[in-house]
């Protein structure tokens, strides 16, 4: 699937190395391609084509248009590095459609702070917004007041009972897959795993934490929730427990320390981290408990400290979403519902906009960093 961002560089990586981790699961292909040509020949922004170009076709730089009078907002669900990179996607899109873009982040992650947040923007009479959507169950009747005055997008998290435009994002039953097949790697003679998230409310954690555990119970495909509890065996891999941090930094590696006190005797123990700040949390506790490179970990999102420790060889591997893309993919398409030019864009019949994730360990680890401090220009 290709990227909606501008850039040869950005396509060129995109359809190259991204391309052997597209899971088809979740989107028409037919569909998702009328919405791609649909945004940009309706020149959402003044954005490029995203259809890629023969060797001979030169590409002009996107031109900023104005449409200063528009207002749209993206509103994340936490504090953590991780949106650092969606607001750089944000900001990209920012300048090339002229329109205006707040960004927030609730500091504390709860669903009453990001409520108010909400309600502030509204204020400001922002014309459309994409939230992260903290606690789907409890935040869907809200969710829905606000989409009978504005559009509304879930970005990386949905709320799929919602009445929002769409979920943009990853399919993160897959994204759990890919991580669940990269825990058997790292030990495939099976052992103990603990898995480490922010929070088990949003559904991007639920699925995620299934993907793992059905590839570990060599279950074939994952379409769906279903009970899995703690202190089962899947396959060969004990799960001795899912720890939440309500993404407090601090309480995710006192969790971590506290399964490798327990612990401390096991060698076959796989440490997993579901949101962005929990393979650095892991690594840090595991450094001082003197056991780098005995335990194993394998992580989610692409944190600069995860990506140094897959380089040393102390994290085994970690599944990479597109937060630029979540970012830059939202505001266009914010703008485009803001300017009356729905009629032009195809939004798929089940409401995804799937966003490929990649698979990173020490043999793509390099290109890959690379390239994302490019992105952010770090």
């Amino acid at each position: 699937m290709p990227s909606l961002v501008a850039g040869k560089e950005y396509k060129n990586f995109l359809l190259g190395t991204f391309a052997m981790n597209i899971k088809a699961v979740s989107l028409n292909n037919v569909v998702f391609s009328t919405l791609l040509v649909a945004i940009f020949c309706a020149g959402c922004g003044g954005g490029s084509s995203n259809i890629p170009a023969s060797n001979n076709e030169k590409k002009e730089k996107s031109k900023p248009v104005n449409n200063s009078g528009v207002k749209v907002a993206f509103v994340s669900n936490n504090a953590a590095e991780f949106w650092t990179t969606a607001e750089a996607g944000a900001r990209k899109a920012e300048e090339e459609t002229g329109a205006q873009v707040i960004f927030k982040r609730p500091q504390d992650a709860t669903a009453a702070t990001q409520k108010q947040i909400i309600e502030d923007l509204m204020t400001q009479k922002v014309q459309a917004v994409s939230i992260s959507v903290i606690s789907p169950d409890n935040q869907t009747a809200f969710l829905d007041e606000i989409a009978q005055r504005i559009p509304v997008l879930c970005v990386d998290n949905d709320a799929v009972n919602s009445k929002r435009k769409c979920y943009l994002g990853t399919a993160n039953l897959q994204a759990g897959r890919s991580v669940g097949e990269l825990v058997k790697e790292a030990m495939p003679q099976g052992g103990k795993i603990a898995i480490f998230v922010g929070q088990l409310d949003p559904i991007n954690a639920r699925e995620r934490r299934q993907g793992v555990l059905d590839v570990l119970e060599g279950k074939a495909d994952s379409k769906s929730l279903r009970e899995s509890p703690d202190g089962q065996k899947y396959g060969n891999y004990e799960l001795i427990g899912t720890y939440t941090d309500g993404a407090d930094q601090a309480k995710a590696k006192d969790n971590a320390a506290d399964v490798l006190a327990k612990f401390q005797n096991e060698e076959n123990l796989c440490m997993i981290g579901l949101w962005a700040y929990n393979p650095p949390a892991i690594l840090a506790a595991v450094k001082d408990s003197k056991r780098a490179g005995k335990v194993k970990i394998v992580g989610f999102d692409e944190n600069d400290i995860t990506l140094d420790g897959i380089k040393s060889g102390e994290i085994y591997g970690t599944v990479v979403q597109q937060p630029y893309e979540f970012g830059y993919q939202s505001v266009k398409l914010m703008v485009q519902l803001v300017l009356n030019t729905e009629k032009t864009i195809v939004i798929p019949a089940n409401g995804l906009i799937d966003i490929p994730h990649k698979v990173i360990k020490k043999n793509n680890v390099e290109e890959f960093h690379s390239f994302l401090k490019k992105l952010t220009n770090k």
